[in-house]
């Protein structure tokens, strides 16, 4: 290896450092590439750097295999694991919808119509709020009666009562 680093101008640089440099490259290359399983080689560029660091690998076969082991171990690890766990999971989107909106009734005060957000006065504020933006799947005019039938966030999905 040695000599290929003094061939490409690098000889003077020591193997640990191109390894964690290869590892730091491959573990940013998941930005471009997102999926998380980029980053799992990066890591093992990193633990391959440590052990050519402590003299614990010196062989080219051997820093290959401390680099395939160590990235299919912690890939694994992600797999079959860590990305179970409620840190890591993707939100649903139901944790978003508030049930305690349902049912509530207000009036349009800004047309609603099919796919297009209108804004809607509920009768009794909630969270500190009477106006809300508001979509429908019907034509609700200004002032008529609406029912909230659900909440996503900020918008509330309504019908006329």
């Amino acid at each position: 290896m040695n000599e290929l680093l003094e061939r490409i101008g690098l000889g003077n640089i020591s193997e640990p450092l191109i390894w964690l440099g290869i590892g730091i490259l491959i573990m940013a290359l998941e930005i471009v590439a997102p999926g998380f399983i980029i980053f799992w080689f990066g890591i093992g560029g990193v633990i391959t750097s440590f052990f050519i660091a402590i003299g614990a690998v010196s062989s080219t076969e051997g820093k290959f295999l401390v680099f395939f082991i160590s990235s299919l171990a912690f890939l694994s690890l992600w797999h079959f694991y860590l990305k179970n766990l409620p840190f890591f999971k993707k939100s649903t989107g139901d944790d978003v919808k508030d049930p305690t909106l349902t049912n509530l009734l207000g009036k349009v005060i800004k047309e609603i119509k099919p796919n297009i957000s209108g804004e809607v006065e509920l009768y009794e504020p909630f969270h500190g709020l009477k106006k809300w933006k508001a979509e429908s799947q019907e034509l609700i005019k200004i002032d008529e009666e609406i029912v909230v039938i659900e909440a996503e966030g900020i918008r509330l999905i309504v019908k006329k009562n």
